[in-house]
């Protein structure tokens, strides 16, 4: 039988310690919701969600499994390029 009480890094009462995978899971949780606060997925021209429920970019040609993936690619070089491409066109007319 192991003495549970006393491993590395636990504190008397803390409930052990919290696996790394629930602490990243939590921070991408959180970073989701801030990035949902400050932008609306439903106003973005270039979001479509297909058939199979993933997402896609229309400006990029891009697949992303989920909206925080999505949302990190909107903030990614290709998309931030694609936009100034796109403005330029739109102001050239």
């Amino acid at each position: 039988m192991t003495d549970r009480q006393n491993r590395a890094g636990s504190k008397f009462g803390g409930g052990g310690m919290a696996s790394t995978a629930n602490a990243e899971r939590d921070r991408k949780e959180r970073l989701r919701q801030l990035a949902l606060e400050s932008v609306d997925l439903a106003k973005d021209p270039y979001l479509m969600r297909n058939h199979l429920g993933s997402y896609e970019c229309k400006l990029c040609l891009t697949l992303h499994t989920n909206e925080a993936n999505y949302l990190a690619h909107t903030q990614g070089k290709k998309h931030q390029a694609g936009l100034a491409r796109r403005a330029a066109m739109e102001k050239k007319r």
